[in-house]
């Protein structure tokens, strides 16, 4: 793994309403490396991978921080070079996949549209990446044949994957890519986020809040509450020997065959 960070956020604060959701929030990614963001519904995860797409909801702002993707600060380019690297370089999977697709649109017209629109290649060119990605994702040409709401949940998880692949991206953002998925296909589907990652040398920003999902697929960790970082370090420092009670007690939720777990304590919610 090279050594050279690809995308270092560093004292990000967000604020919505005067009311601060990300605190001087600071991390770096290397090419190669998977970091989990984690924490509870609300803790400004979701919130910090927008701020990195420059795509922040109406209402929230930028207080101070700085975003640098290969040593550019993303709030000091034009609107035009930030869509440049937005879904090229910089590639995000949203959490819902039904409602990130379009509806009336056939699943595999929607991958090549974003090959064309980032690559100003031919239509021709875009259907033989179409069929690379398929195969990639492990899909069958009949499933890009198809709209959105013929497919399973886990077909419109990978078709999405394919999509955020499609330009050949240095960081992927998975924003909770598994919650709506049996246990059997989100186990399918992050072992496919491993394999991509591995052969690709993604660097990979991966947001959950479950531990059992980061034990199998993080390199480092990053513990959020309420829009600050808690706790941050390699997976194995993490889970093995967690420094803040707050981590604890998270790991402590992790279901265990005969255990009776409590619930954590009740929180004030910022937006996610």
């Amino acid at each position: 793994m090279t050594k050279e960070k690809i995308l270092e956020v560093k004292d990000l604060t967000v604020t919505i309403d005067t009311r601060r959701v990300i605190d001087n929030v600071s991390f770096d990614l290397y090419p190669g490396q998977v970091m989990a963001l984690v924490g509870e519904s609300g803790s400004g995860k979701t919130l910090t991978a927008l701020s990195i797409l420059d795509l922040l909801p109406v209402g929230a702002v930028r207080e101070k921080g700085e975003i640098r993707f290969r040593g550019k600060n993303i709030f000091e380019l034009a609107p035009e070079e930030i869509r440049k690297i937005r879904g090229d370089r910089i590639a995000m999977v949203f959490q819902e996949p039904f409602t990130a697709m379009n509806p009336v649109m056939r699943a595999g017209v929607q991958i090549t549209e974003t090959i064309i629109a980032h690559k100003s290649c031919s239509a021709p060119q875009a259907s033989g990446r179409l069929e690379e990605l398929l195969d990639m994702v492990k899909l069958s040409r009949e499933a890009a044949r198809r709209y959105p709401h013929e497919l399973s949940g886990g077909m419109r998880q990978r078709l999405i994957l394919a999509m955020a692949l499609a330009c050949g991206p240095d960081v992927l953002i998975l924003d909770e890519p598994t919650t709506a998925l049996d246990v059997s296909t989100q186990k399918q589907i992050l072992d496919l986020i491993k394999r991509i990652q591995e052969e690709g040398q993604y660097a990979v920003l991966f947001i959950t809040h479950d531990f059992s999902v980061v034990n199998t697929i993080a390199d480092k960790v990053c513990v959020m509450r309420q829009g600050l970082v808690m706790e941050r370090g390699t997976r194995d420092e993490v889970l093995r020997y967690p420094r803040h009670p707050y981590t604890r007690q998270l790991i402590d939720c992790i279901p265990r065959l005969g255990d009776r777990r409590q619930r954590l304590p009740a929180q004030d919610t910022a937006q996610e």
